[in-house]
C-alpha cells in the first residue's frame, strides 16, 4: 500500500465543502489501507467550536505548528490568520502555508509514495510537485476548478501581468505535476487544450457521503423549528457569494405571494446581509435566511424541502462542478438551475433528467417553473427517484474511492518499475 500525503489549503476541522471532499477520500483510501497524511493549514474559513472539540490541535514545532487526528489520521496544521477577505489577503494565506509547509516536510523527514493536492490554490499543485520530486514520489494534481479562468470570469482580476504571470504558473504546475485529475467532462476537455503530454489527465468525479447524504422524512424537527411543514419549501443551502446569483428568488418570492412558497436560504457570505436588507425592505416574509448550518444539518435542510436550487452567475460556465448536486441527489430532492445554459453543471442535469434548468437572465422562466412545479408534485418525485440512481450508480464514495486507489497502484507500480529500470 502506499504513503500519501494530501496537501491541501483546508481540512477539518474547518468546514466546506473542499474540506469535506478530501476527507471522504481520505476515509475511503485509508479502508485500501494506504497510510495517509494531512499537510493543511488552521482552521480559517468555517470554524465551529463543536469541530475544534472532536479535533483538538496540540503545538508540534513552536507556535507556527500544530498536530491533530482525524479518525487516526495524522494532520499537520500551519497556523495562519483567522481572516477572510479579498484576493490580497487569501494569497497572504497561501504564501505564508506554503513556505510554512515546505519547512515541516523537510524539517520533519517525511517521506511519500503519493502527494496529492487539489485547487484552490493554483499554486499549490506545483509545490506539491516538488514536494514529492523531493521524496521520490508521484504527485496527482486535482482541479476542482479551473484558474486563473474562473477568478477573471468573476472580475475578481484584471491586472494583464498578473493573469500573464498566473497563466504561467498554471502552465508550470500542469506540467510539473505526474497526473492532473478534474471531476467532470467539460472540465475535462477544457483542460485537454492546457496539460502537456507527458502529464496523465483523468477524469474522477466527486462523490457523495451516502450515509451522511440520504432521503429523510419530509416531516423533522428542522422543518417543524423553522414553521415549514405546511409550506412548499424551495432551497438553497450554500455559499452567498459572487459566483451565485439570487435575483430569480427574489423575483420568485414577490411574484408567488399569492402561494404558501417558502424560499429558504442557508449559508454564509458577502452577500447575505444585501439579501437580508433587501427581503426585509420589499417586505418578503416567504423568504428566510438562517445563516451557515453545520454539514450534518444540511440532509435534514434537503429533507424539508420539495425543491432545490442551484443558482450560478452568469460567468459560471465550463470552469467548476458545485459538489452539491450530488449532495442534492444523495437525498433524492429535484434540481432547479439557473445559470448559463451551456455550463457544464447544466449539461449534467438535463442528460441525468434530475431537474430543470433556466438560462442566466430569464427571470420569468424561473418564476414560471416554481409556480408550475408547485402544481405538479409528481413530476418532483420522478427526479428524486432518477437522482439517487445516479448517485449509487457512479457517484457513491466506494465506486470514487476504487478510482483513486486504482490510480494510486498504477502510479506506485510505474514508480517500482522506473527505479528497477
Amino acid at each position: 500500500m502506499a504513503r500519501i500525503l494530501f496537501h491541501t489549503l483546508v481540512f477539518p476541522p474547518d468546514a466546506n465543502s473542499n474540506a469535506y471532499v478530501l476527507a471522504d477520500l481520505a476515509r475511503e483510501l485509508k479502508k485500501y489501507g494506504h497510510e495517509i497524511t494531512v499537510l493543511t493549514t488552521t482552521p480559517h474559513y468555517n470554524i465551529t467550536e463543536a469541530a475544534l472539540k472532536t479535533q483538538p490541535m496540540t503545538p508540534v514545532r513552536g507556535r507556527w505548528l500544530l498536530r491533530s487526528s482525524f479518525e487516526g489520521i495524522p494532520c499537520y496544521h500551519v497556523r495562519v490568520p483567522v481572516v477572510k477577505g479579498g484576493m490580497g489577503t487569501r494569497i497572504k494565506t497561501g504564501l505564508r502555508f506554503h513556505t510554512l509547509g515546505w519547512l515541516a516536510v523537510r524539517g520533519m523527514d517525511m517521506h511519500f509514495d503519493i502527494v496529492l493536492s487539489q485547487t484552490p490554490p493554483l499554486s499549490i499543485g506545483l509545490l506539491s510537485a516538488w514536494i514529492a520530486r523531493r521524496c521520490s514520489a508521484k504527485s496527482v494534481f486535482i482541479v476542482q476548478d479551473i484558474q486563473p479562468d474562473s477568478l477573471m470570469h468573476q472580475g475578481k482580476i484584471k491586472n494583464p501581468l498578473f493573469i500573464r504571470f498566473l497563466r504561467a504558473l498554471e502552465h508550470r504546475a500542469y506540467r510539473e505535476s505526474d497526473v492532473v485529475c478534474s471531476i467532470s467532462e467539460g472540465l475535462i476537455d477544457t483542460l485537454r487544450t492546457r496539460v502537456p503530454s507527458g502529464t496523465l489527465l483523468r477524469e474522477i468525479p466527486n462523490f457523495v457521503n451516502t450515509d451522511l447524504y440520504r432521503p429523510l422524512p419530509r416531516d423533522n424537527e428542522f422543518s417543524k423549528s423553522y414553521g415549514l411543514s405546511s409550506h412548499f419549501v424551495v432551497s438553497y443551502v450554500g455559499n452567498l457569494g459572487n459566483a451565485q446569483d439570487f435575483t430569480p428568488v427574489i423575483a420568485a418570492a414577490c411574484q408567488c405571494a399569492d402561494l404558501p412558497i417558502k424560499f429558504l436560504l442557508a449559508g454564509g457570505g458577502i452577500k447575505y446581509e444585501a439579501l437580508r436588507a433587501e427581503a426585509a425592505q420589499n417586505g418578503l416574509t416567504s423568504i428566510g435566511l438562517c445563516g451557515y448550518q453545520p454539514r450534518e444539518t444540511t440532509p435534514w435542510i434537503n429533507a424539508s424541502s420539495d425543491l432545490c436550487l442551484v443558482l450560478l452567475a452568469p460567468h459560471v460556465r465550463s470552469f467548476s462542478f458545485p459538489s452539491k448536486i450530488y449532495t442534492l441527489m444523495a437525498c433524492g430532492k429535484p434540481i432547479l438551475l439557473y445559470g448559463h445554459s451551456e455550463a457544464d453543471v447544466a449539461q449534467f442535469v438535463r442528460k441525468t433528467g434530475i431537474g430543470w434548468v433556466v438560462p442566466s437572465g430569464d427571470i420569468n422562466g424561473f418564476v414560471a417553473a416554481v409556480r408550475r412545479l408547485y402544481q405538479n408534485r409528481e413530476e418532483l418525485e420522478i427526479c428524486g427517484k432518477r437522482a439517487i440512481a445516479a448517485v449509487q450508480e457512479r457517484f457513491t464514495s466506494q465506486a470514487v474511492g476504487q478510482q483513486y486507489h486504482e490510480l494510486i497502484e498504477e502510479l506506485t507500480h510505474r514508480g517500482k518499475q522506473e527505479d528497477a529500470a
